[in-house]
């Protein structure tokens, strides 16, 4: 209902004067000062203060409205904004599907109740609205009055033909009363805040260019005083000069309505530390919506708010909150060991942590095999990440220790294999792999001169198809004669001989401009033949690498700070120690039906980890393809029965065996490099009936043993409880889904929206 005037009378106060609804109220003008207009927004976390990402919610709340009555007419609507129910007339049967309009005299506990029932009428008319100029006591500070207007309410711009604006303010009185302190017009600050903008502009012309709102000197809007400890509706105007926007799934692009409500924050809070960007965490939403145009907020909301967290992050500094993080692990964690170093100017250099289970499970089974690679990825600041990785007893990668150098140079390193070693008391990798880097090499030399370090062949060999490709395509049967050259050499002598056939063979590939030449100078880093009897197990294949890159990858953001990268390590832990957990459960309490009845592989299962005994039964699968012939006392050849054998080529493999002693061995020294039987040795094993796996060829790192204080899965007690803040979360988006397919039923018709919406309410109480 349109009330054109009204006098009201309430208690304790005077009458309220009669008002023009064309003017703005006379006592938003007795302002001692006028604040910049804010757009309005739900769920504001102060008051009037405009945010840069306002969190609103559009879903309209209902308010209780009920009698109160004054010495002169009844107040029909008291707003109270502690409640979520409606009082109505008549039947309690009866539903509203709307909660009601604002009303002169409506009135409400606080100003926030105003603003979050007022804000959803606006949604639903199709506007936006900005809290505009407010009144203060000039005593105690105390809000007064409130205005809300509609966000075109300015006067249209008039184009000066590129003029400087001049603003006439007018003379400053001597003195003014506390009581007549006030600005003349509204309109003059918005137009001072106008000539400031374009000031800037012109000051700043790199700066970002934005969409500016058509102002239409629109003159809807409401207006709250405080009247006897609540907050009631003096002036309201809902007529508006210009089109509205009708179109519901438009209304989050209206400022006062854009933000995201305070539970859904919470999850995309949880997405955002997954790393998703923005557009998947839209997707999500979508689904929980039924569709990106029912989504109360955008993308580019989402994207804001994420950058929001991400700065109050690291808002105490990116190094300073990395080293609280790591004070307050060690706190949990007495075992978390971490280093930093610092330049002349306090700012770091090289960092280094590894938490305790690492540091555990290193010195007990995982020293005799690290991997150290810094090519992986960098963080924002074009700090090398360098990650050291281990083998645990199921063939996983594991984290052992992480850094960040800031030069990859040969003191960055020995400063980051110093801290390894700090770390892990002393104890340097038996053998360690690392990518091709000058610097590293020296370094590693320096630091641990008693460890055997070699390059990784799978980047050797993706580098060279990236070197050779052209080369290889133009010669059909040269990448075949080069593989056979690097994988079936046994010996450095056997290499160096075929090397030479191969070169005879394809003159192409020699001279010193050829990238084989490069290859064939650095052959002792990386051909295995010159490695044969040291441990670096299940290197020949690409999962390794490939696989523990892509999950560093999945887990950190490379555009993300420090304290990320830390927070992201720890979840790679945890990720590993959930699947070391399943390898675990697979082995304790899981039966696999063996491939045959020998005894031998039988035993295998049982001492075997799961993981580690499906690749002892892919090598016994090839026993098949062998023939056994007796070559002298305790030899014995292994030829190929079909001329070739996958992983071993075509070659005949020699096979000493001694079953009184338990001794057996083959040339292809597969034991010594993976730390499990080869196929030829197995055959031998049937051959002469050997039931069982000898002690000495069963690593005890392959085994569930191979850490103290291991117990099985079916003993272990491990409470599995979500945290209640996640439970939370999890009912939110599961309930929310589920009244989202009730909206679509019950919006069918009105009567099916009354009964919803009458139980909605019920519920809430």
């Amino acid at each position: 209902m349109h009330v054109s005037c009204l006098q009201a009378h309430v208690p304790g106060t005077d009458g309220v004067d009669l008002l023009d609804l064309n003017e703005i109220p006379f006592d938003i003008n007795e302002e001692p000062g006028i604040l910049p207009p804010n757009y309005f927004t739900q769920l504001l976390d102060e008051a009037i203060d405009e945010s840069p990402q306002p969190p609103v919610n559009t879903h309209a709340p209902v308010v209780n409205v009920e009698p109160a009555a004054t010495n002169t007419y009844t107040c029909p609507f008291v707003a109270p904004t502690d409640t979520t129910s409606i009082a109505q007339d008549g039947n309690e049967d009866e539903a509203s599907s709307q909660p009601n309009d604002p009303h002169v005299v409506m009135r409400y506990d606080t100003l926030e109740g105003a603003k979050e029932h007022y804000n959803p009428h606006v949604a639903r008319k199709g506007f936006s609205v900005k809290v505009n100029s407010n009144r203060r006591s000039t005593t105690t500070g105390e809000k007064l009055k409130q205005q809300f207007t509609c966000n075109k309410f300015r006067k249209p711009r008039k184009d000066n033909g590129g003029a400087e604006l001049q603003v006439d303010v007018g003379p400053i009185p001597d003195s003014v009363s506390e009581d007549e302190v006030y600005i003349e017009n509204a309109e003059l600050a918005s137009v001072v805040a106008d000539l400031a903008a374009q000031g800037r502009k012109e000051k700043e012309p790199n700066k970002r260019k934005r969409e500016n709102i058509v102002h239409m000197f629109c003159k809807a809007q409401m207006v709250v005083k405080l009247i006897d400890g609540r907050w009631e509706v003096i002036h309201f105007v809902p007529e508006h000069n210009h089109p509205l926007v009708h179109k519901p799934s438009l209304t989050k692009y209206l400022r006062s309505h854009q933000g995201i409500p305070k539970e859904e924050r919470d999850f995309v809070k949880n997405l955002h530390s997954t790393n998703l960007p923005a557009g998947k965490m839209m997707d999500i939403m979508s689904e929980f919506y039924g569709s990106e145009l029912l989504v109360p907020y955008t993308t580019k909301a989402i994207t804001n708010y994420c950058a929001t967290l991400t700065r109050e992050e690291t808002k105490d500094g990116d190094l300073a909150q990395v080293v609280s993080y790591f004070v307050e692990h060690k706190e949990k964690d007495p075992d978390f060991y971490f280093r930093l170093k610092l330049d002349d100017e306090d700012r770091v250099e090289n960092i280094f942590w590894v938490d305790g289970a690492a540091r555990k499970a290193y010195a007990e089974a995982y020293h005799d095999c690290v991997s150290f690679d810094a090519t992986y990825l960098t963080n924002k600041y074009c700090m090398p990440f360098a990650p050291f990785i281990g083998i645990n007893k199921h063939g996983q990668s594991i984290m052992l220790g992480c850094g960040f150098v800031k030069q990859e140079l040969a003191t960055s390193y020995d400063w980051l294999f110093e801290s390894f070693l700090i770390a892990m008391n002393g104890l340097a990798p038996d053998n360690i792999i690392m990518d091709q880097d000058g610097a590293m090499a020296v370094s590693i030399g320096r630091m641990f001169p008693s460890s055997v370090h070699r390059n990784c062949r799978w980047h050797i060999m993706q580098n060279a198809q990236l070197k050779c490709g052209p080369t290889l395509g133009r010669n059909p049967g040269l990448a075949e004669d080069f593989n056979e050259c690097i994988d079936f050499s046994l010996s450095p002598e056997e290499f160096e001989a075929k090397w030479a056939l191969f070169l005879a063979k394809w003159p192409v590939a020699v001279g010193a401009n050829s990238y084989f030449s490069t290859l064939y100078a650095n052959r002792a880093m990386w051909v295995p033949c010159y490695f044969k009897h040291r441990f670096f197990p299940f290197l020949q294949s690409t999962q390794r690498s490939e696989g523990f890159n892509a999950v560093i990858k999945r887990y950190v953001n490379p555009h993300k700070s420090i304290l990320n990268f830390v927070k992201q390590y720890e979840k790679i832990q945890v990720h590993v120690l959930v699947k070391e957990g399943g390898n675990d459960f697979r082995t304790d309490c899981l039966e696999l039906h063996p491939w045959s009845p020998f005894p031998i592989e039988e035993h295998a299962f049982k001492v075997y980890c799961r993981d580690i005994y499906l690749r002892f039964r892919n090598e016994f699968e090839l026993i098949g393809r062998y023939n056994v012939l007796p070559f002298g006392g305790n030899f014995y050849k292994l030829e190929p029965n079909r001329g070739w054998c996958a992983k071993y080529g075509t070659r005949t493999y020699l096979v000493t065996a001694n079953k009184e002693d338990g001794m057996y061995y083959c040339e292809c020294s597969k034991m010594d490099r993976d730390g499990i039987l080869c196929c030829h040795v197995l055959k031998i094993f049937t051959h002469l009936g050997v039931d069982e796996i000898p002690d000495r060829y069963i690593l005890k790192r392959w085994t569930q043993g191979a850490l103290s204080g291991y117990v099985p899965a079916a003993v272990a007690e491990q409470p599995d409880v979500m945290p209640p803040e996640s439970q939370v979360q999890l009912r939110h988006a599961n309930l929310n889904m589920g009244f989202t397919k009730l909206a679509r039923i019950a919006s069918r018709t009105d009567a099916a929206t009354a009964i919803v919406n009458k139980r909605l309410r019920a519920a809430a109480t």
